[in-house]
């Protein structure tokens, strides 16, 4: 009996180490692409040094679709955007343009060997000066590029709505062309436990001149990492749960019909990945606004 005893409490001990090392070692990040190094004869990759965090590689940024130079410093900033907008109109059922998959800005996050990657949000400021873009969005490589992530604005504004596509929309081309700074993307499921890189790409269209700006800054992104077990780890685990399996086994009897010896499975446990995400209900800065529908619904 005493060793049944010692070996139960061996396998809990084994099995509690081991999850606590799973759980602690999830290493949260919060960085910024700030852009400072951009300016008007950079190029169309971002020279800013990249931000860092262990165990993910964040690259540059880059305007894919676009030539020459952004038009301002410290933003990623171009004009030639897709035409569509229409002047003071604030109905965006009115707007002739569409989303154009070859011109965006675009950045990949990549897992280090070793590491799990899980990603929260991204947010980011956005302006339109000069007849810019009036929609703007955010995809991925997760769906290769086919949908609009879910967008959200934290805090709401009046000069910005989101379209039942999950586009952004500027409202009203007569309010001020400050940065905008509460745009966000929700990410879900499909970012959590990532292994491989993942791409984002940020498209404007719907500009009202040529010479209008589509502009990005401050991009947020939010996530964490975690060291993938050892096979040693993943081996103590093992050998816990055996102990344990075998003490109960003689003692309690478990496993025979119609007796689980009152042992219960530990629910809402991922060593990758967020318990619950799924059923996470939209922010309450998601909003359609009358007037508003995505461009995917467009006839």
């Amino acid at each position: 009996m005493k060793r049944i005893g010692v070996f139960l409490g061996m396998g809990f001990s084994i099995v509690s180490l081991g999850l606590i090392r799973l759980q602690a070692q999830q290493l949260p990040f919060k960085i910024t692409y700030n852009f400072n190094s951009v300016t008007t004869n950079s190029g169309t990759v971002d020279p800013t040094p990249v931000p860092t965090a262990q165990g993910v590689i964040f690259g540059s940024f880059s305007a894919v679709g676009y030539t020459g130079n952004p038009v301002a410093d410290k933003k990623f900033s171009w004009t030639g955007n897709d035409l569509g907008g229409i002047l003071y109109s604030t109905n965006f059922n009115d707007f002739t343009g569409s989303l154009n998959e070859a011109k965006y800005y675009e950045a990949t996050f990549t897992p280090q060997a070793g590491y799990a990657l899980d990603l929260l949000t991204i947010s980011f400021g956005f302006n339109r000066i000069n007849g810019g873009v009036r929609n703007y969005a955010v995809r991925s490589s997760a769906d290769n590029f086919a949908a609009n992530l879910p967008a959200s604005l934290n805090p709401d504004t009046p000069d910005l709505a989101v379209c039942s596509d999950n586009s952004f929309f500027w409202v009203d081309d007569k309010a001020n062309p400050s940065d905008h700074r509460q745009n966000e993307v929700d990410l879900g499921a499909d970012f959590a436990g990532l292994d491989a890189p993942v791409t984002f790409r940020f498209y404007g269209w719907n500009a009202e001149f040529s010479a209008g700006y589509f502009t990005i800054d401050n991009v947020i992104v939010s996530g964490s990492t975690m060291p993938v077990p050892e096979p040693g780890a993943l081996a103590m685990l093992a050998f816990g749960t055996v102990l344990f399996g075998v003490g109960c086994h003689r003692r309690f009897g478990c496993g025979r019909a119609g007796n689980h010896g009152g042992i219960t499975s530990v629910r809402g446990f991922q060593s990758r990945g967020r318990p619950g995400l799924a059923s996470e209900p939209l922010p309450s800065g998601h909003r359609e606004p009358d007037g508003c529908r995505g461009s995917s619904l467009r006839s």
